[in-house]
């Protein structure tokens, strides 16, 4: 007697194999940027508390990224309006509104944010989702996230705030 599957038996591995990974793969994604969101979320608040301490110094908001007490990763802007006030890393697009300039000192909202591209890159065209960190000029702090709905960034904004995606309770 021949020892061995059946091609039956096989069929059901292989689909079983298929249920399982069709489950896990949109989880698995879905972790995956919310981990690359947090990152996002993490250098917001850095950049936050740096430019606050700013203001406590010097009264004003800063002038652009590069007055910053911290290192800025990734690559600024150098060119055009945007210089120093915009920067990317692989995977977002940090820019700021608020500045203060070389004649003019700005304490009203300052407003930081990072959008994440639909193809994954840090493009300012097409963002699938962009995480907002804005500061009154009275100290009051909001967060919030947009996705957009044709992308999976309603989705993902949810996952990253825990349902919470514009009150800031995350």
């Amino acid at each position: 007697m021949k020892k061995g599957f059946t091609l039956i038996e096989l069929l059901v591995v292989v689909l079983i194999i298929g249920i399982l990974s069709a489950i896990a793969l949109p989880q698995y994604t879905t972790a995956v940027e919310k981990s690359r969101a947090t990152e996002a979320v993490t250098l917001l608040g850095t950049l936050r508390y740096s430019a606050e301490r700013t203001r406590l110094q010097t009264g004003c908001w800063p002038t652009d990224f590069s007055v910053l007490d911290i290192e800025v990763p990734g690559t600024m802007t150098s060119t055009g309006d945007n210089a120093n006030k915009q920067f990317y890393t692989k995977k977002f697009l940090f820019t700021a509104t608020g500045w203060s300039t070389a004649s003019t000192c700005s304490t009203g909202t300052f407003t930081l944010s990072a959008a994440r591209a639909e193809d994954g890159t840090a493009n300012a065209t097409g963002s699938a989702y962009a995480i907002t960190n804005e500061i009154t000029a009275d100290g009051t702090f909001t967060r919030k996230c947009t996705g957009t709905a044709s992308t999976d960034g309603v989705k993902i904004c949810n996952a990253v705030t825990s349902g919470h995606p514009t009150d800031g309770k995350w």
